[in-house]
């Protein structure tokens, strides 16, 4: 028999009918279709659910915490957060947590995800989570257009001004995030993990981000009077 992979329409009409919302079977049941899709395709509802994390996430700090209307948000920023949450934090990091990270590391003890969280924030995000958002943030902003020195010293002042701060945020949440996935969370449903948990950690860094540019245009402007 042909084995039949979950829709997404039919699973949001069931998520969203007054039936499911009021019926814990019924939640049940959705539950185990989103289990089952997360299951079959676990990259593409990974990186699903990391765009649109990003993206709300960032929206959200724009016009809850900055006061801006949606006719006056910074798009090119919210563009950054969608396609660093989509391609790296969905595609790129399934294969890492997922596969090669369990290559490295194999098993869920205490010490294997103690070794794996350790990997994770300790090496992936420093030397390659921050340097590819910077990296996509200068092609957004149009550095690498105008050459890839031009490119290149972007990403370095960005890394040089915000890194300290942003690794110290990063880790006060995901240290001990990054170890409860490691260790409890089945691999399908670790990105949507992650995810969840970096919802916190994007609405955080996107506050963290409007600063950085406000100190970044204020210096500018110093620098011309």
């Amino acid at each position: 028999s042909v084995r039949q992979e979950p829709r997404v329409p039919s699973l949001l009409s069931s998520l969203l009918s007054p039936t499911t919302m009021f019926s814990l079977p019924s939640l049940s049941a959705t539950i185990r279709s989103l289990n089952a899709m997360a299951a079959a395709r676990p990259v593409a509802f990974g990186a699903t659910s990391a765009a649109f994390k990003t993206t709300t996430a960032d929206v959200l700090v724009q016009t809850a915490v900055e006061g801006r209307s949606l006719e006056t948000l910074d798009l090119r920023r919210t563009a950054v957060f969608t396609l660093f949450g989509g391609g790296w934090m969905g595609f790129g990091q399934y294969y890492l947590y997922c596969r090669l990270f369990e290559r490295l590391v194999p098993g869920t003890t205490a010490l294997a995800s103690a070794g794996k969280a350790a990997l994770d924030q300790l090496v992936h995000v420093p030397l390659l989570y921050f340097p590819l958002f910077y990296s996509i943030d200068a092609l957004l902003q149009g550095a690498w257009a105008r050459g890839v020195a031009c490119g290149v010293e972007h990403v370095q002042h960005r890394l040089r001004t915000e890194l300290k701060e942003s690794l110290y945020a990063n880790w006060s949440l995901w240290l001990p995030a990054s170890f409860v996935g490691f260790r409890l969370v089945p691999p399908h449903w670790r990105i949507p993990y992650v995810s969840a948990v970096s919802m916190v950690w994007t609405t955080w860094w996107s506050v963290l981000q409007g600063r950085f540019r406000a100190r970044n245009a204020g210096a500018a402007s110093a620098e011309q009077l």
